[in-house]
């Protein structure tokens, strides 16, 4: 129920955003904002790409409200941890091919990142699989003075 909520939560308020005349006053916050989300982001495909799931931990928010949508299953920050590792633990490396992107500012402390993708996966044992295509989501919440995912959506067919 709770994610049904913040999935209704976040389409209101991305539909209820409006252009005025005043967001061309704020065009140079939103892009200082979508740099510095893009500093994480880039943190965190690394993270993936070399299969260090301490990199991409540091990234996210360690907190009650995270969640993790993984093609139909939701995991908790504890769940995500472990599921991170175990499976890192069984890869060699990867390869992410970002398609498109799109930063939205919703707010001075939230961004909704979204990415088309690929994935080569290389495993240990020598086998290698490829995901095509994928979709990522995350949203980000800046905590103090950091930017940290706090939510995000894996899916794939």
């Amino acid at each position: 129920m709770k994610t049904k909520l913040l999935f209704l939560a976040l389409i209101l308020a991305i539909f209820s955003c409006r252009k005025t005349n005043d967001d061309a006053d704020n065009s140079s916050g939103q892009e200082m904002i979508k740099s510095q989300v893009k500093e994480v982001v880039t943190t965190i495909f690394t993270g993936c790409e070399e299969v260090n799931a301490s990199m991409v931990l540091e990234s996210s928010y360690n907190t009650f409200d995270f969640v993790y949508v993984f093609n139909g299953t939701t995991l908790s920050y504890g769940d995500f941890s472990t599921a991170l590792v175990t499976v890192y633990d069984s890869m060699a490396n990867q390869q992410i091919d970002r398609i498109t992107e799109k930063y939205a500012v919703l707010d001075n402390s939230t961004v909704l990142y979204t990415t088309n993708c690929t994935f080569i996966q290389h495993f240990r044992d020598g086998h290698s699989v490829t995901i095509n295509p994928a979709v990522m989501m995350f949203i980000f919440k800046k905590t103090g003075n950091r930017w940290r995912w706090i939510y995000a959506v894996e899916s794939y067919s």
